[in-house]
């Protein structure tokens, strides 16, 4: 049950955020508005375009139901209706929390008490699923781009990329490993029992979370790609999807404060997509959309439900 008290910080940070989104929106109508302007719909699939980025949000959060699903099973059974739900009002607690990390408190608000720790714990091992593909994609992304262009700071976001995939990797398939010196003598007796109990769940269950990421992964890679289309970028289909896997790189190594990583996504696509020409007012149009779609309108239907669990 929602109390005004505990979640005034919520609002707050709530109505600052959408102030916010509403300024850049205008800035952004007022671009397209201007005569020097060459915007999107002027494609010959213009609408079957918007029509697949759309339903492409739909696949997104419905794999990441999936995802949530599976992981829950060893705890409790869910259905994949009550996954789904469970997912959206995970988008509109962690909307407003650093790297969307807050997910959690939507995802098991209507959980029983005796697992809704544990099932806070499988929150995590879902994020760090999602983390492995897009720090490897990236990284081959930004293989394949050095062959053109090489500079000092590929080569540290590459390195940087490449350790944090390792890293992740093996705390991923085995978290226990986290339990050792120096770090252990960290670690309270809670945390130590939380790494255990991730510990246990079956490596199939693992692979089969990678996978689903994968897939997630491939699903909005090829959203932001098809709205770059949208606007007229004729650089081609592949030399944009490489290029935007670096963008989800350097997403994943630059903390993002709030609402789901919004303007991070705007900055990471001008140091790299200004690099193949595409100008920086359809980087920061298409940055903004892309989020409207995938974190805007579900973030709203999740608050709706969870209004709705009051």
């Amino acid at each position: 049950m929602f109390k005004p008290n505990k979640y005034l910080n919520f609002w707050v940070k709530l109505i600052i955020g959408l102030v916010v989104i509403a300024f850049v929106g205008w800035k952004i109508y007022q671009i397209m508005q201007s005569e020097s302007y060459k915007g999107p719909f002027e494609t010959q699939f213009t609408w079957q375009l918007i029509g697949v980025v759309l339903a492409l949000m739909a696949v997104n959060w419905s794999i990441e139901a999936v995802k949530w699903k599976t992981l829950m099973q060893t705890l409790k059974p869910l259905t994949f209706k009550a996954a789904f739900a469970a997912v959206l009002a995970g988008i509109s607690t962690g909307i407003i929390t650093p790297n969307r990390l807050g997910n959690f408190i939507g995802r098991t608000i209507s959980l029983e008490k005796d697992i809704k720790t544990k099932a806070t714990l499988l929150t995590f091992l879902s994020n760090l699923s999602q983390f492995v593909p897009t720090v490897f994609f990236g990284c081959l992304g930004l293989l394949a781009i050095t062959t053109n262009y090489q500079s000092q700071q590929q080569l540290i976001i590459l390195c940087t990329g490449v350790l944090l995939l390792v890293l992740a990797l093996i705390l991923y398939m085995h978290p226990k490993h986290a339990n050792r010196k120096p770090f252990n003598y960290l670690f309270t007796t809670k945390i130590v029992a939380a790494i255990n109990f991730i510990e246990q769940t079956p490596p199939r269950i693992k692979i089969k979370l990678l996978v689903l990421s994968a897939l997630r992964y491939l699903v909005f890679l090829t959203q932001y790609a098809l709205l770059l289309l949208l606007f007229e970028q004729n650089q081609g289909v592949f030399i944009l999807l490489v290029n935007v896997t670096v963008v989800y790189l350097l997403m994943t190594i630059i903390p993002g404060l709030l609402f789901g990583k919004l303007f991070v996504r705007e900055a990471a696509g001008l140091l790299v997509l200004s690099q193949i020409g595409v100008p920086d007012v359809v980087i920061l149009t298409t940055g903004f959309i892309l989020w409207l779609i995938n974190i805007g309108v579900p973030s709203l239907v999740g608050t709706i439900a969870l209004f709705r669990k009051k």
